[in-house]
C-alpha cells in the first residue's frame, strides 16, 4: 500500500488556539474593582480551616478567589472562562488567562475577548494602552490509528529536546525551551493521567489514538514575528505556525540518506502544513452535551470505587465477615457500616455544598 493512501493520512479532528495569556494595561484605581473587599476576603479565606476559595461576585462574573496569589500578583480570580491575576501597584496591573475550555467552547478568541472586555466595562475598568499577547499556544489534534514514527525522526532547530516514554513507548516528544517549544504527544493519555479535559472527547468524537502538534511561544517569539496584541495574533498567525511547521521543526521517514532533512516528510507533517494554511479561525465555536464531561468522571470517579471495593471485600473476608466467593452485592450491602463510621453530618453538608460550589466555578 502507497504510504500516503487516504488509510495512512492522519485525520485531522480540531486545531486552533488551545490557550492564552494576556496582560492588561487597565485604570484599576479609577474603576469599581474595590481591593480592600479582595483583601478582606481573601484573608477570610487564609484563616478559615475549610474554606478552600471564596465565591465572589465582580461586576458581571463570578469567581473563586484563592487565599494566594501569584507572583507578582497579589489577588487571582477564576472561573471556567479564565483566570485573572490583579495587583494594585503594578503596571500592568491585570494578567488574564484565557482557558482552553473557554477558548473551544464559549466562542473562541472573539468571544473569550468580548466577554472580558464586558467584564472591564462593568466594573469601569479603561484601558490605558493596548494589551501585549505573553503566550499563546495552538494545538492541532489528530486521529492517529498507528504510531509509525521515533523521535529521531525529527528535524528541529532547537537546540534541546526530550521524550517522554510510558511502558517502553513513546507518548511525548518536545523540542525547544523558553520562546518556542513545540511538541508532538498523546492527548489522549494527557486527559486521562493529567489535566482532565473529558470535553475534547466528544469535540473529537473519538476516545483513543488522538495526539497532539502543540506550538507554545512565548513574548519575545510572539514579538518578532509581529504578534503583540490580540488583533496581530489574528492576523499573523498562519505566518508564524507556517515558518515553524516548515522550517523550525519537522517529522520525516527515514530513507538510506545520510542527510536526516533530504528525507521526505512524514504523512502527519504534511497534513499538518495543509491544515496551518487553511486555518480558518482562532478557536472553535462548538455547542456540546454539557453533562459528557460530568459522564467521564462519573465513569473515573466509579472506576476507582470499584477498585477500592475489591480491596474491602478482601479485608471483610479476612475478618470472618463476609464468604471467600463474595460478591459485589455482598461487599456493597456492608458498605454502609464501614462508611458510617465516618459521617458526620454538619461535615458532610459542608463537604458536598462546596464541591458543588467548586464545580460550577470551574473549579474541578
Amino acid at each position: 500500500m502507497a504510504p500516503d493512501s487516504p488509510r495512512h493520512i492522519p485525520r485531522l479532528l480540531l486545531s486552533g488556539l488551545d490557550s492564552l495569556y494576556v496582560s492588561y494595561y487597565l485604570d484599576l484605581p479609577h474603576g469599581d474593582l474595590d481591593f480592600d473587599e479582595l483583601a478582606y476576603r481573601k484573608e477570610r479565606v487564609q484563616q478559615s480551616r475549610f474554606d478552600d476559595f471564596a465565591e465572589i461576585t465582580l461586576g458581571s462574573e463570578t469567581f473563586a478567589l484563592p487565599p494566594f496569589g501569584k507572583y507578582p500578583y497579589r489577588y487571582i480570580l477564576a472561573n471556567d472562562a479564565f483566570e485573572v491575576r490583579l495587583s494594585e501597584n503594578l503596571k500592568p496591573g491585570c494578567h488574564v488567562q484565557f482557558y482552553s475550555q473557554g477558548l473551544w467552547l464559549r466562542g473562541g478568541l472573539e468571544g473569550m475577548s468580548a466577554r472580558f472586555a464586558d467584564w472591564c466595562g462593568s466594573l469601569r475598568l479603561t484601558a490605558t494602552r493596548e494589551e501585549v499577547v505573553s503566550r499563546a499556544d495552538w494545538a492541532f489534534d489528530y486521529a492517529l490509528p498507528e504510531v509509525d514514527f521515533l523521535p529521531e525522526h525529527f528535524v528541529s532547530r532547537a537546540a534541546k529536546s526530550a521524550v517522554w516514554h510510558e511502558h517502553a513507548e513513546m507518548q511525548t516528544v518536545s523540542f525547544g525551551t523558553g520562546g518556542t517549544v513545540i511538541r508532538l504527544y498523546d492527548k489522549v493519555a494527557e486527559i486521562r493521567q493529567q489535566s482532565a479535559k473529558a470535553f475534547f472527547f466528544e469535540l473529537w468524537g473519538e476516545t483513543r489514538n488522538v495526539w497532539r502538534i502543540e506550538f507554545q511561544l512565548r513574548r519575545e517569539r510572539l514579538k518578532r514575528a509581529g504578534i503583540r496584541t490580540i488583533e496581530t495574533l489574528k492576523d499573523y498567525q498562519h505566518d508564524v505556525l507556517r515558518e515553524l511547521a516548515t522550517k523550525h521543526t519537522t517529522l520525516r521517514r527515514p530513507i538510506t540518506d545520510g542527510n536526516r532533512s533530504r528525507w521526505p516528510l512524514h504523512p502527519l507533517w504534511k497534513q499538518l502544513q495543509r491544515d496551518i494554511a487553511a486555518l480558518p479561525q482562532t478557536g472553535l465555536v462548538a455547542e456540546i452535551d454539557p453533562r459528557a464531561p460530568l459522564d467521564w468522571r462519573i465513569y473515573q470517579q466509579g472506576k476507582s470505587i470499584y477498585g477500592m471495593l475489591k480491596g474491602l471485600g478482601a479485608l471483610l473476608h479476612a475478618k470472618g465477615q463476609l464468604p471467600e466467593d463474595l460478591s459485589l452485592n455482598d461487599v456493597t450491602s456492608s458498605l454502609e457500616s464501614v462508611l458510617r463510621q465516618h459521617y458526620r453530618k454538619p461535615a458532610w453538608d459542608y463537604d458536598i455544598q462546596k464541591r458543588i460550589k467548586a464545580y460550577r466555578l470551574g473549579q474541578w
